[in-house]
């Protein structure tokens, strides 16, 4: 319309706000709360899965891990709180895979009490081909509990091992086509 001016910029300046430095105090929180809520999935799907041994068993572990993520970030942001404002690290780039897992996550506790067993494995498939692990790896790496010199080996001894685990019981009970092409690509990824 005459008068009106274009604003050409606005897809830019909304996603602007994806890599804006955020504070890391708030991100940490954030993603304590990603790692216990994904803890607390797996431990319904323990309770969901109590009669069968295996599943109840794996749940379990999975549960332990995403609980121990939860602690080392609690850990670091503890670290981080006590320095100065001015000497706390800068973070970007998080926002929109932070909001992502959250509403998988919030999906996913709601169906998680009711889930049958393909049910229960595409819930887990979904949340660990997430960007959970790699937000999760991503700050334990830049953080000063990383004990591991670069990248990849955090990865793989941070969040391989639940990894390889799901998906070896997902390999041998998952009868449904798209849990066995959820696990080939969990699989592949993690290779």
């Amino acid at each position: 319309m005459p008068g009106e001016r274009s604003n050409s910029h606005a897809p830019l300046a909304r996603g602007l706000h994806l890599f804006a430095p955020v504070d890391i105090l708030d991100l940490l929180d954030r993603c304590v709360g990603l790692e216990r809520s994904a803890a607390d999935l797996y431990g319904i799907l323990t309770k969901r899965f109590a009669g069968d041994a295996e599943l109840a068993a794996l749940w379990r572990d999975m549960a332990n891990a995403e609980h121990g993520h939860a602690r080392k970030l609690a850990t670091w942001r503890d670290l981080v709180a006590a320095e100065p404002p001015a000497h706390r690290p800068q973070a970007s780039g998080f926002a929109a895979s932070i909001e992502e897992v959250e509403g998988l996550l919030q999906t996913s506790l709601a169906a998680a009490a009711t889930a049958d067993q393909e049910e229960a494995f595409a819930l887990a498939l979904a949340l660990e081909a997430s960007e959970l692990d790699a937000i999760y790896t991503t700050l334990l790496q830049s953080s000063p509990l990383s004990r591991y010199p670069d990248f990849a080996t955090t990865v793989r001894y941070e969040s391989a091992g639940h990894h390889r685990t799901l998906l070896a019981v997902a390999g041998r009970r998952c009868r449904s086509e798209q849990n066995r092409l959820r696990i080939a690509l969990l699989a592949a990824h993690e290779h």
